[in-house]
């Protein structure tokens, strides 16, 4: 009796967590049909027939095969394996050379025309699906519904499928957020400010430049996105798999490809303070910011400001050296704190105070004691909303499965399906990263103590370097005191008096205010000359 292996698959987007199991019955009844004895089962789950890469299941039952653990493969059909001709191909190639039987439940034994034959029509009916769905999604586009996701000051409305509705609390930030930057504040320090007061943000737990400032080609982020001026725009990238390793790699679409539909009912902003944010970004970016000198103070970015939450920008220099003042004050005015503070004075009065606070092991001791007592507490709290969200996502996945197998029968509209989709596909790219942002936070709760004690190796060498005006910490110093600094808070100060600081670092969440946030007072005498403040 020949010895026999299965192997079954389903993609997210096509089937359910039930197929895999539905297809090793067929195959076990097939294989006592020939005859053979089944030593294996093989599968990938949620996985696309695109590629071969990222499929734990096949990648072991090719490796079975060259051990020669097996005389047949079954499957249901060519597709399981794959639905691409190269990839069907090389796999049916392989195991003829190993005299590998490839047998279908729907086909039979597959020789080189079958493969051939089946696997051009797999990759057609891939690819044919997806012009499908693009084309339902262009309808809609052209009918000024929205074919993308949720977009920031927007959320859908009940009972009209891929029409959107203004956020009037949100759209309340993405007017601050132009008006800021057009009068001048970067979008770092707007992102700063958010944070400081605790504005939700569009996306994870806070606001950061890239949110704000976005990308250019590809004309997402707050300031570039035209649908706050009343613009629908799609299909601006397309989504191709670089066969050398099977990952999704985003192009821009040529012009032409682009849809664009007006919509005056979703605009927030009116169209001259949206150009006003264009011709600075324009200004700005392109060759323009790769001559831009860059700044490479060790606190760039993350000063702030105690009175408005804003970042501190260079002002210029004295003979004691370069000035820093917020920002939100410089550009706009709107900040009352006008002060002005050397930033190397600054830097040298939080390292020499780090120094004194990270050199007290006890410290250390506590917050690591600290830290392993919050990951059991958000350790407990993932386990009981873990399951619920992992249900929340299968039957999601279920919709999105039932909605395809309708369009493949036939039985639903394209129209229908393209107005639904997106908002299904959406809320599952949530719960996906949900799921995946609560594993990463088991990492950081590991990782942490360690940059902690890395922290306190660097920060003496910091402490010289800062000595010699002229000297630059290493990019290795730089990124373990940023691993440790999340901000210094700068308070405002007549002329003449103290410097003021709180130090915040990244332990704010699990331990107490005693170990998180330093105040400050620098000494008597320590401050340069202010002339002229």
């Amino acid at each position: 009796m020949k010895r026999a292996v299965i192997y079954a698959r389903y993609s997210t987007d096509l089937q359910n967590d039930k197929s895999v199991e539905d297809q090793f019955s067929l195959c076990r009844d097939f294989a006592a049909r020939l005859g053979a004895d089944v030593v294996k089962q093989f599968s990938d789950r949620a996985k696309s027939g695109a590629s071969m890469f990222g499929r734990p299941g096949l990648a072991d039952m090719m490796t079975g095969a060259e051990r020669g653990d097996f005389e047949i493969l079954i499957t249901e059909s060519t597709d399981r394996v794959s639905r691409d001709i190269a990839d069907l191909a090389h796999v049916h190639k392989v195991l003829k050379f190993r005299n590998i039987e490839m047998q279908c439940v729907n086909g039979g034994l597959m020789d080189t025309v079958q493969i051939g034959m089946y696997g051009i029509v797999g990759q057609m009916q891939r690819e044919e699906g997806a012009r499908k769905v693009k084309r339902g999604m262009t309808g809609v586009v052209r009918s000024g519904r929205n074919a993308g996701g949720k977009a920031y000051g927007y959320q859908p409305v009940t009972g009209r499928k891929g029409e959107l509705e203004i956020v009037e609390h949100e759209a309340t930030i993405v007017r601050r957020v132009f008006d800021m930057y057009v009068a001048g504040v970067a979008p770092r320090s707007i992102a700063a400010a958010l944070n400081a007061e605790a504005v939700p943000a569009p996306r994870g737990k806070q606001w950061n430049a890239s949110t704000i400032n976005g990308n250019d080609q590809r004309g997402n982020g707050i300031l570039r996105n035209p649908l706050y001026v009343g613009k629908i725009v799609w299909n601006r990238v397309q989504m191709v798999k670089d066969p050398s390793t099977g990952k999704r790699v985003s192009r821009i679409n040529d012009d032409d490809k682009v849809e664009s539909m007006d919509a005056p009912h979703l605009r927030i902003v009116d169209e001259e303070l949206f150009q006003a944010a264009k011709e600075r970004q324009a200004a700005r970016g392109g060759a323009h910011a790769r001559h831009t000198p860059k700044n490479k103070r060790l606190l760039s970015g993350l000063l702030k400001c105690a009175a408005c939450g804003g970042g501190m920008s260079i002002l210029g220099a004295d003979r004691s050296g370069p000035r820093v003042i917020c920002s939100t004050h410089k550009e706009s005015g709107s900040c009352a704190n006008n002060a002005r503070y050397y930033i190397e004075k600054i830097e040298r009065d939080v390292i020499d105070r780090l120094r004194e606070m990270f050199a007290d092991t006890s410290i250390i001791d506590a917050y690591v004691e600290e830290y392993k007592a919050e990951s059991k507490r958000i350790a407990a709290e993932r386990r009981n909303s873990r399951g619920e969200r992992e249900r929340a996502l299968a039957d999601v996945q279920g919709r999105i499965a039932r909605l395809i197998d309708q369009v493949s029968r036939g039985t639903i509209d394209e129209d229908d399906v393209a107005m639904m989709l997106p908002t299904l596909k959406a809320e599952r790219e949530r719960l996906k990263s949900n799921l995946a942002s609560g594993e990463a936070l088991s990492n950081v709760i590991e990782l942490k103590p360690k940059a902690v004690l890395k922290f306190r190796e660097d920060v003496e060498s910091l402490a010289e370097i800062l000595k010699d005006r002229a000297a630059e910490p290493s990019a290795e110093m730089a990124r373990a005191f940023r691993e440790v600094v999340s901000s210094v808070i700068v308070y405002p100060r007549a002329a003449g008096e103290a410097y003021r600081y709180e130090i915040k670092g990244w332990l704010s969440s699990i331990a107490g205010p005693e170990l998180s946030a330093v105040l400050m007072v620098a000494e008597e005498g320590f401050e340069p000359p202010t002339q002229g403040l």
